[in-house]
């Protein structure tokens, strides 16, 4: 009868990250059409839309655990996110769109910000605990983060968006609808996928940090693997690359920043014995790649296998 329970919850977790996946889908593209609408530029809408709706699953499944009381959750939804977005993501990109080269100047903004906020990160969770005095440190990383794409950066790279016969697009109901669904979908997927992780890891006894790491992570980092993917049909997977920094920067100082303002974080033994490691391990390989601006082929292989080696490396916690 258990083994029953257990295969009920998996279902209800597999239901529960699709709802936050496709959630986040109808977010960003209702969101989008409303910004095109109010006659946002394409920088102001891939700022706030786009890089906020592809890292919203995580953001809400770690609120929902902090509310609840799984801090350990949210450190790993974190960690993981990160790990799969580079050596998963990154590598899909490269082992089969072939070298990938970086036309965009990347150290003027994604790489010190990457840098910054990995290095930040790595001394706060020094220690397991991520209190409220860290939190505002990383929110604090976040604000100026912005301020910098706000204020200096929108001047080289905001571009209008093309309105149709000379005037903007309308605002659409269908459109505030898909935003509404979205966000419902998404808070509703994140309470249920915080709650089936906790039944999930107390059922087999195995800590919380492993379901979230192999769970979670995975489920959560679908719409950066989606798009990674269409990427390569359609020639822009040096923009996708682009955005992964972007996208972890996100994750490890708003994803953790936020839910520890609400609570103190703890991390696991997954997270500390393996998930730094790990992070550490592949975020300076990116950071490299950042700096030779480009990708091979070969090295996208590598990634693929260190991601196989990480996952392996998980089942020593079961």
């Amino acid at each position: 009868m258990e083994w029953i329970q257990l295969l009920l919850w998996t279902v209800y977790l597999a239901a529960a990250l699709f709802a936050l996946v496709r959630g986040a889908d109808m977010f960003v593209i209702g969101a989008k059409q409303i910004g095109a609408a109010l006659g946002m530029s394409k920088f102001a809408i891939g700022v706030l839309i786009v890089g906020f709706g592809t890292s919203l699953p995580e953001l809400a499944s770690s609120i929902a655990a902090a509310l609840d009381g799984a801090t350990e959750i949210v450190v790993a939804n974190a960690v993981g996110s990160n790990i799969t977005n580079i050596l998963l993501v990154v590598g899909v990109l490269a082992a089969l769109g072939g070298r990938v080269i970086i036309k965009r100047d990347l150290i003027k903004t994604e790489l010190p910000i990457f840098f910054i906020a990995t290095t930040h990160f790595l001394m706060v969770i020094w220690d397991g605990v991520v209190d409220r005095m860290e939190a505002v440190l990383l929110l604090g990383t976040f604000l100026a983060y912005m301020w910098y794409l706000f204020v200096e950066a929108r001047s080289e790279d905001a571009v209008e968006l093309r309105k149709k016969n000379g005037r903007a697009e309308r605002l659409q109901a269908q459109s505030i609808a898909f935003v509404v669904l979205g966000i419902a979908a998404v808070l509703l997927g994140a309470n249920y996928t915080v709650d089936m992780v906790v039944n999930i890891a107390s059922a087999l006894s195995v800590p919380i940090g492993l379901i979230s790491i192999a769970a979670i992570a995975l489920g959560t980092s679908l719409p950066e693997l989606f798009v990674s993917l269409n990427a390569i049909k359609t020639g822009e997977a040096e923009l996708a690359i682009g955005n992964i920094f972007g996208s972890n920067a996100f994750n490890i100082l708003v994803v953790i920043g936020i839910p520890a303002l609400i609570t103190p974080l703890l991390a696991d033994a997954v997270v500390m014995d393996l998930g730094i490691q790990v992070l550490l391990a592949a975020s300076l390989i990116f950071f490299v790649n950042g700096l030779a601006r480009q990708v091979m082929q070969w090295e996208g292989m590598m990634l693929l296998l260190f991601f196989v080696f990480f996952v392996v490396k998980l089942s020593n916690f079961l």
